[in-house]
């Protein structure tokens, strides 16, 4: 079952209220206390993905490999946070294979959630009231990437033009 975008914004602002978190940046550790999951560190396996969400005990664990930067940690357990909510019943140990419409459709919904979660859109709203919609101080304020803070941003109708997103690195 996809989700709406409405019903996947809802199900991030219930989870933010029902943990206490009221301001920016969201404090992760609130909300994996909340749903009572645990965090589990892994050594990164060849063609393993960043995380996974897996059966633990009678509960389940976001299993976090690999060594990201800590604002794409962040969104990575958003991410996983995401899967656990929406869709249960696929926290199942990870199988790899290949990537289908369906799948992809749920990586795309927990992408949302994330987002949601990690930059609400009343608080980004306020933020870019008080600051300007200015990516890279929002994206501080939020602890989020700056490219995830710009694309929030535009979704939020807050900015329209892709220049104003920073260059990347490596680009001319």
């Amino acid at each position: 079952m996809h989700r709406s975008t409405q019903d996947i914004r809802r199900e991030a602002e219930q989870l933010l209220k029902a943990a206490g978190v009221t301001g920016a940046p969201v404090v992760l550790r609130d909300v994996v206390s909340y749903l009572n999951l645990s965090l589990v560190e892994r050594a990164r396996e060849p063609f393993s993905s960043e995380a996974a969400l897996v059966p633990l005990g009678e509960g389940h664990a976001i299993e976090l490999r690999g060594t990201s930067n800590a604002r794409r940690r962040r969104f990575t357990i958003a991410h996983e946070i995401g899967h656990f909510l929406l869709h249960p019943e696929r926290a199942v140990t990870e199988r790899g294979g290949a990537t289908n419409a369906t799948t992809a459709a749920l990586e795309r919904e927990a992408n949302q959630f994330a987002a949601e979660l990690l930059m609400p859109e009343h608080l980004v709203r306020q933020a870019a009231l008080e600051e300007g919609a200015d990516a890279r101080r929002l994206a501080d304020r939020f602890d989020v990437s700056i490219q995830a803070m710009h694309l929030r941003l535009r979704r939020l109708g807050l900015v329209s033009r892709q220049s104003d997103l920073p260059p990347s690195r490596g680009v001319v």
